[in-house]
């Protein structure tokens, strides 16, 4: 059997919201210093500093790509804040999958609309035509995976577990 290395990224494409929160980071420090200045002047300078580390710190985290790593049936799902911090969502075996579907399969909605312990979305934000969404049991909880892998990683996963996957018609 041949080895499978397979990577992919999403961008999460939120525009709207990403503008809304560094617009919101911004007025919110203005706004904070400015009652800093006019109501307790002695500490404005801690003030202003402890704003501006804040807005450095989660400026970066607002941008989100999202990374898939497909290798020999494991499954990496990794975010990266502001293209220089990673952190690993999920790392899976494929076959650990109850079920990997189309996000718009009518054939599984009652399971695809059930509550679930925890819902990792990975992908570009809301769910679309490319979305697929893996049901598995990690650590005693139901996780609902909402990813959107490539046609590669795609025909990979159907390769390793043809039983659980079902492809877009």
């Amino acid at each position: 059997m041949e080895n499978v290395f397979i990577e992919c990224m999403v961008r999460r494409e939120d525009q709207t919201a990403r503008i809304i929160k560094k617009v919101g980071m911004i007025l919110g420090a203005v706004v904070i210093n400015a009652f800093a200045l006019l109501l307790i002047t002695m500490f404005f300078s801690i003030v202003l500093v402890a704003t501006c580390l804040f807005i450095y710190f989660f400026w970066r985290r607002i941008d989100r790509e999202y990374e898939y790593i497909y290798t020999d049936g494991l499954l990496d799902v990794d975010v990266i804040f502001g293209k220089n911090s990673r952190k690993r969502l999920l790392s899976v075996d494929a076959k650990e999958f109850q079920m990997v579907v189309p996000a718009d399969s009518q054939n599984h909605h009652n399971q695809l609309e059930a509550k679930y312990d925890k819902v990792i979305d990975a992908g570009r934000g809301g769910l679309n035509e490319k979305s697929y969404i893996g049901i598995l049991t990690k650590d005693e909880k139901t996780i609902k995976l909402i990813f959107e892998p490539d046609e590669r990683m795609v025909a990979a996963l159907k390769r390793y577990i043809p039983r659980k996957f079902e492809a877009r018609a």
